[in-house]
């Protein structure tokens, strides 16, 4: 890659490291082009290097936690699931209308 930029961050330990190369594979990354280096004994460095308009989002993936991207994840998967399915959606969406009604009327 000749117009290439690299994103790095540096953790504490080779599983912290391996846990970043993985969120970068799940993220569409390859996984080839990810690097892990030991910085000293107990610092290991990952990279990329990327094209410029996916820096930003590599350096996302690197720097934020892995709870909040695995949230991240699920709520988007979820969320194409109910774009797939308008008809789930549509009766979700009235069985909790429903509910709320129900539980207002309640006195």
């Amino acid at each position: 890659m000749s117009d290439s930029v690299l994103a790095t961050v540096t953790v504490p330990s080779l599983r912290a490291a391996r846990v970043a190369r993985d969120r970068l594979s799940r993220a569409g990354f390859a996984r080839n082009s990810i690097e892990i280096d030991r910085v000293d004994d107990d610092a290991f460095e990952v990279s990329i290097a990327t094209r410029p308009e996916n820096h930003a989002r590599a350096e996302r993936i690197l720097s934020g936690s892995p709870q909040g991207n695995d949230l991240r994840a699920a709520g988007q998967a979820v969320a194409s699931r109910f774009q797939d399915n308008r008809g789930l959606a549509l009766g979700l969406a009235a069985l909790a209308g429903f509910a709320l009604f129900g539980l207002m009327r309640r006195d």
